[in-house]
């Protein structure tokens, strides 16, 4: 199988996700009941699960377009970023909590904006800065050190529109 067939056949699942944002000016805005937010420039992952109807395909291209009305956190921010990848898995465990806490360890990460994405869970935030660009390959050994039994994750670039190995 081609890498992009593989992308496709994952994309078809449930499973999760991880999208990657640019963010090259900061700004401030109104996150719904999470009330005002402030984004510092740099990169920003936004960690989430879909499990339901539709699994990743329809996430993933929930949140790549404009919101006309907002539901999820990220729909009140995600206009003014800029989406340049997706790190998927169709682990069908839940992995949206051990990513965030995971991603938020590595170097330069930080949690700045409590509850973003996750009120309704225990996590401190689904959304992580990032100073600099992080690397997938950084992310994915980390993640398979801590969870030897976790499913293969895949890469999206979404500039050349398609897999990266």
């Amino acid at each position: 199988m081609w890498p992009d067939e593989i992308f496709e056949m994952a994309v078809t699942r449930q499973g999760t996700y991880a999208l990657v944002f640019s963010c090259p000016e900061p700004f401030q805005a109104v996150a719904g009941k999470l009330g005002p937010v402030f984004l510092s420039s740099g990169y920003w992952i936004y960690v989430g699960s879909a499990f339901g109807p539709g699994g990743l395909r329809s996430r993933l291209s929930h949140h790549l377009k404009p919101s006309r009305r907002p539901h999820w956190h990220l729909d009140y921010i995600k206009n003014t970023l800029r989406a340049v990848e997706i790190w998927i898995t169709t682990d069908m465990v839940k992995r949206e909590h051990d990513w965030a806490g995971i991603f938020s360890t590595l170097n330069g990460a930080s949690r700045p904006i409590d509850d973003f994405g996750a009120t309704d869970c225990t996590c401190r935030s689904h959304l992580i800065h990032f100073p600099r660009r992080p690397g997938f390959g950084r992310c994915k050994q980390r993640v398979n050190t801590i969870i030897p039994s976790h499913s293969p994750l895949f890469r999206f670039d979404l500039a050349k529109g398609c897999f990266i190995a």
